[in-house]
């Protein structure tokens, strides 16, 4: 299974942090706890940290389910800050705004984590492990609690981690799933029997079952088995690619990113030449073929000029657990469906 690793560099707004790698010179754990004990002292004093380390400041009480550590997966938002206030990332667009690392064609909002040793700190695993859904808090992780190795006592932790960054996380949990790709197919099977109802899932890929995370939409009434495109034609193609909720994060059309909003200056809105293969896995658009599967296998099923189509699908065929991002964020969260709108264009729409 395919998950989101949360080592991630701090300039991608989602829930990271910095990590305890060692380096000679740094200072050492007792060092580390002798520096965040005075800041505690002097700007949170009374507070006392957990038995495992971290430093509750606030703690709002959900009215959801109480956080499963069966389920391996949660749904997360909030913002990360160091001791001195810096924001270093965070998945609230208002906050980033405010720091200016806003991106108009990002995502802000609640995104998947899987929580793992090798795939989250131990201090996030800790900071959500007695929480219920809905519940919001703000706590002080010291840096050897911000390493994705486990240990069984704080001193080992210490002991292991020379960094000196204390980060202070601020969360709330919007839910826990123990699948967060088959949480995707329920989405895509539900947005699919609402907007397209008696629609059945397909297959691009050859001799595999549809198993409901790939549906196709075209009407294909007008159009005759004697004009159909060779295996290797090359044509021009627009498309328009957004999420379930309508959110649109790239299309060739300019009118379609000003509507979204996501227009950017410079960036130059045209129909793309793509070039079919016998092999879905084959096709390019320019000299690419860097292309999600699901992408090219919507285009391997489309074969006349003129045709259009919607294509409705899971993360595995897209992005899956790692997502889209820029440098200032996510464009397409882990574990996103997603739906394209694709039109091959006739020769002189091409021109």
């Amino acid at each position: 299974m395919n998950k989101s690793i949360i080592l991630l560099p701090l300039t991608i707004l989602c829930l990271v942090a910095l990590s305890c790698a060692k380096t000679p010179g740094e200072s050492t754990g007792k060092d580390a706890q002798e520096r965040l004990s005075k800041w505690m002292d002097k700007y949170h004093p009374g507070v006392q940290p957990t038995e495992d380390g971290l430093y509750i400041l606030t703690d709002e009480p959900g009215d959801g389910a109480l956080r499963n550590e069966e389920l391996p997966y949660v749904i997360i938002r909030g913002t990360i800050r160091t001791l001195e206030g810096t924001v270093s990332s965070t998945t609230e667009e208002a906050m980033a705004r405010q720091i200016g690392k806003y991106g108009v064609s990002n995502y802000y909002g609640p995104q998947y984590q899987y929580l793992s040793e090798g795939y989250s700190y131990a201090g996030m695993d800790i900071l959500l492990r007695d929480m219920r859904v809905g519940g919001h808090r703000v706590a002080v992780i010291p840096s050897w609690m911000l390493t994705s190795s486990r240990y069984s006592t704080q001193a080992e932790y210490i002991n292991a981690c020379t960094s000196s960054t204390h980060l202070i996380y601020d969360v709330t949990l919007v839910g826990q799933s123990a699948d967060a790709e088959a949480d995707g197919v329920v989405r895509v099977m539900t947005y699919v029997s609402v907007n397209y109802p008696g629609t059945e899932s397909v297959s691009y890929i050859e001799d595999a079952e549809p198993d409901n995370s790939f549906y196709f939409i075209s009407d294909i009434s007008a159009f005759d088995e004697e004009n159909k495109l060779s295996d290797d034609a090359s044509v021009k193609i627009n498309y328009t690619g957004k999420m379930l909720n309508g959110t649109v994060f790239d299309t060739t059309i300019r009118k379609t990113a000003v509507d979204a909003r996501i227009d950017v200056d410079g960036k130059t809105y045209e129909p793309q030449s793509v070039t079919f293969s016998s092999s879905y896995s084959d096709i390019t658009m320019g000299d690419s073929s860097s292309l999600i599967s699901g992408f090219k296998g919507a285009l391997s099923l489309m074969h006349w000029k003129g045709q259009k189509a919607t294509v409705v699908f899971s993360s595995a065929h897209g992005y899956g657990a790692s997502g889209s991002s820029n440098s200032n964020g996510f464009v397409i969260p882990p574990y996103e469906p997603l739906i394209f709108e694709l039109e091959i264009l006739q020769d002189e729409e091409a021109e």
